[in-house]
């Protein structure tokens, strides 16, 4: 019988399967191999063009190496490559060396092995990633049985910070967002692999949850002498967890070094820039006119579930937002941010409490209002898309107390900007169709997408072509079509790289101060807060329990003891783009 030799693999009488090199045989190799990835000349093609052109990079031992850029610079892309995980109609060309094996030569079966057992995967959205109908213990019994490997499951979640007897038998929906996260970092690791891919592990995650998932992984890169490529857009996250930074623009990695050089000292005008937009520095904005009070919560109370178990989303919220005036609505996961937005938005009715349009005090201004209301204020492009209904005669009413038709009025006052915007957008339509279906005509749409900072010529495509900083500003134009008063804006800048994330904060800011809008803006970065808003308010278990000008937002008021406990545990965590040069 002849066994073929593959380099960086064992085969033979004592290993009929291809499986891994005994103990004694890694450790020896282990000792010799510095790097256990480099790329060399990497390219990657998708049909009609080159997205990654000559990348080079060295990811050592032991160490945590981030790659860093825009969207469409190549970033996972590249990461997937590693695995063969890209679609069909993707090439790659060069040399992908995982220690001594290169992976761009191995057959398809052979690179399943290498999967899960050489290098470990942890993709950015946990939860859609694992099997919904299986529990998180099943997921590792079964990797581990497939690879025929001796390991252990339960110590596997304990290495990323879970209990394995609260999570063992939970489904991947029955865990918390940072659970799953940590959950499938188990999963990738669970077999001791040589590098572990984390490809956006933190984009949706609160800088508290963020900051237990990070360490855990860069504590099991040097426990474990891991090498670890970490995909991210974030800078600041970069510069805080990882040992060394890629730069990558346009398919190349332009520099490379460690963060308070690549950071501190960027060499290249990419790296400046990229540098210059992550930073979030608090613009010295021109405050805009405050107007009346847009929206009020008066003692909300709105409690989520059914029989078997109920959750208080919401406790006792009063809140208050001017025309004129940004406010940032900031919280761990599940604190109760995205409810919140609901109800301002009249979508979901609160069991207690009152939710006010126009402000408490709005009634005995009703009778100036009505005399000459601007266009813009009534919620739609005339005023008959109020269908005979006077908005302004409803300001200081309880929303849920008004007729079905009047609360529609008032809904059309409000414009919404969600998270995943590709999500909300009907995959049917062109961008044209999208906007205009919240009222505008053809002549709105080439102004809207004006106004957002986008040619109008991207009217006639589909939203899936356009990147994500653009799909967010087609989302904005859409939420303005209706010429809003209010627009609640949840997580909109979430996932995107810091340059599109800053063209977004631009646009609000300027919306705000020259539309007079109400603007709230929901994100778990308070980076992201400091920047685009005035006052920020800090929801802790459905309460507030912080509602301050943006400006005390610091390491003064972290330092003073100035903030509840809940905004200094956040403050604590959020990673910063201040660090010595080294």
């Amino acid at each position: 019988m002849v066994h073929r030799r593959v380099p960086g693999r064992v085969r033979g009488r004592d290993d009929p399967r291809g499986q891994r090199p005994g103990v004694g045989v890694r450790a020896r190799r282990r000792e010799r191999l510095v790097n256990a990835l480099t790329l060399k000349a990497l390219t990657i093609d998708v049909p009609g063009r080159r997205v990654v052109d000559g990348l080079d990079l060295t990811v050592p031992r032991g160490r945590v190496v981030a790659l860093a850029g825009p969207s469409g610079s190549g970033k996972s892309l590249t990461a997937r490559s590693v695995v063969g995980l890209n679609r069909e109609g993707v090439r790659a060309g060069g040399a992908i060396m995982l220690g001594e094996t290169d992976l761009l030569t191995l057959p398809e079966r052979e690179l399943r092995a290498v999967r899960g057992r050489r290098v470990g995967y942890a993709f950015q959205d946990a939860v859609a990633s694992l099997n919904p109908t299986i529990t998180i213990g099943r997921h590792l019994t079964e990797t581990v049985r497939a690879h025929r490997a001796a390991a252990d499951g339960r110590d596997a979640l304990r290495r990323c910070g879970l209990d394995p007897d609260a999570v063992w038998h939970a489904r991947p929906y029955e865990l918390s967002g940072g659970q799953a996260q940590r959950a499938a970092l188990a999963l990738a690791t669970v077999l001791g692999p040589d590098l572990l891919i984390a490809d956006e592990v933190t984009t949706a995650l609160d800088p508290v949850t963020q900051a237990e998932v990070l360490d855990a992984v860069r504590a099991q890169a040097r426990d474990e002498d891991r090498a670890v490529l970490l995909i991210t857009h974030d800078l600041a996250v970069a510069a805080r967890w990882a040992d060394e930074i890629a730069v990558i623009t346009e398919g190349r990695v332009v520099e490379q070094g460690p963060p308070g050089t690549v950071l501190g000292e960027p060499r290249h005008p990419f790296t400046r820039a990229l540098a210059s937009a992550a930073r979030l520095e608090p613009s010295a904005r021109e405050p805009g006119e405050r107007g009346e009070t847009a929206v009020s919560l008066r003692g909300v109370r709105r409690v989520l579930g059914g029989r078997a178990r109920t959750t208080v989303a919401l406790d006792g919220v009063d809140l208050d937002v001017r025309e004129g005036e940004a406010v940032a609505v900031v919280g761990r996961s599940g604190s109760g941010k995205s409810t919140l937005v609901g109800v301002l938005a009249a979508l979901d009715r609160p069991q207690d409490g009152r939710v006010l349009a126009g402000g408490p005090d709005a009634r005995a201004r009703n009778a100036r209002s009505l005399r000459g209301p601007d266009v813009r204020s009534l919620g739609g492009p005339d005023a008959r898309s109020l269908r005979g209904s006077d908005v302004w005669a409803l300001r200081g009413s309880d929303v849920w107390s008004l007729r079905d038709r009047d609360r529609r009025a008032l809904r059309r006052r409000t414009g919404l900007v969600f998270q995943d915007a590709l999500a909300s957008f009907d995959p049917r339509h062109t961008v044209r169709q999208v906007i205009a279906e919240a009222g505008a005509t053809a002549a709105d749409v080439d102004a809207l997408l004006t106004r957002v900072g986008l040619d109008p010529a991207l009217a006639g495509r589909m939203p899936r072509t356009l990147s994500g900083g653009e799909r967010q500003r087609v989302a904005l134009a859409r939420a303005l079509a209706s010429r809003p008063r209010v627009l609640l804006a949840d997580e909109p800048t979430t996932g995107l790289d810091v340059i599109a994330q800053e063209r977004v904060l631009a646009l609000l800011d300027e919306l705000r101060r020259d539309e007079g809008l109400a603007i709230v803006f929901v994100t778990h970065d308070l980076r992201v807060a400091r920047r685009v808003a005035d006052r920020v308010v800090v929801l802790a278990g459905g309460r507030v329990v912080d509602d301050l000008p943006a400006a005390a937002l610091d390491s003064a008021a972290l330092d003073s003891g100035a903030v509840s406990p809940e905004t200094a545990a956040l403050l604590a965590s959020t990673p910063s783009l201040r660090l010595p040069t080294s």
